[in-house]
């Protein structure tokens, strides 16, 4: 029997190797923000918030594929997407809330 050939960088997919780094990018762009600040938070909270981060930048980043000319400039685009969207997504999540709140009803006997 034969041994495999070890894999190396270049066999990887391109789009396969971008997908990776950008989220690698948004998650390590919320740690460290998460790092840097004086709050404590939970390890479910920390998770999340990294797993949003790493989310955003992902989708991001394949949506930017081939609009920038520069592709440290998509790093760039998100990377800055990954490290502000755990707010973005918890104001679109409160307005959601609230939009629900407005259109309860009463019931019968309130």
């Amino acid at each position: 029997m034969s041994a495999m050939p070890t894999p190396t960088p270049d066999d990887l997919p391109v789009s396969l190797r971008d997908i990776v780094f950008g989220v690698t990018i948004g998650a390590i762009a919320w740690l460290v923000r998460y790092a840097c600040s004086t709050e404590k938070n939970s390890l479910g909270y920390i998770f999340r918030r990294t797993a949003t981060a790493g989310l955003t930048s992902l989708l991001v980043g394949v949506a930017t594929k081939g609009y920038f000319s520069s592709e440290g400039m998509a790093f760039a685009a998100a990377g800055a997407a990954g490290y502000c969207s755990p707010e973005a997504v918890d104001a679109g999540l409160a307005w959601l809330r609230k939009q629900a709140g407005k259109g309860k009803t009463p019931t019968k006997g309130d």
